[in-house]
């Protein structure tokens, strides 16, 4: 079994414009996973699209897997943070998604906010820790796993496919 990070979309009610969102669900194959993302989807049915997606194999200098041996004793946290920000020249909220390992929140948040320097106003959406966000804590229980973090001895770098994936 894989955490798998999720870029979904779709409509909303009466939405001018296609909305976005970040999701995590666990399986083999992203494909196993579609059920879960669509009970999670709270816009139109019929709309929903995954975007990007990739299995969350390594963050932060840290190798990420998913075990039955119960959570790991160390205190550092895997945290999903979505950075917003401005640039005077788009007329847009720019956003950034970064997965980071930190001991708690505040840490994480100031961590993420140095990696987006030259935006305006940088500020912090959203900020949770992956295991306790979208359930994915119940969901690894509900299929007897927890989050092990281990200091990683090489760098593997994020594979994701961005691509428009209808799963409706």
């Amino acid at each position: 079994m894989k955490l798998f990070m999720f870029y979904v979309g779709g409509n909303c009610g009466n939405s001018n414009v296609e909305l976005h969102d970040v999701r995590f669900s666990i399986g083999e194959t992203p494909e196993d996973c579609h059920d879960d993302l669509r009970e999670q989807w709270w816009g139109d049915p019929e709309s929903l699209h995954l975007d990007c997606w990739g299995a969350v194999e390594q963050a932060d200098g840290f190798d990420i897997a998913l075990t039955k041996d119960g959570p790991g004793a160390g205190t550092d946290k895997l945290f999903f943070v979505n950075l917003g920000g401005y640039d005077p020249a788009e007329f847009n909220e720019l956003h950034r998604n970064v997965l980071l390992v930190a001991p708690d929140a505040n840490v994480a948040k100031a961590r993420a906010k140095a990696l987006i320097k030259s935006w305006q106003l940088p500020h912090k959406d959203n900020l949770f820790e992956v295991e306790k966000a979208i359930d994915v804590a119940a969901l690894l229980e509900a299929y007897g796993y927890s989050l092990s973090l281990q200091k990683a001895t090489e760098e593997k770098p994020f594979k994701f496919v961005c691509d428009y994936l209808p799963i409706a």
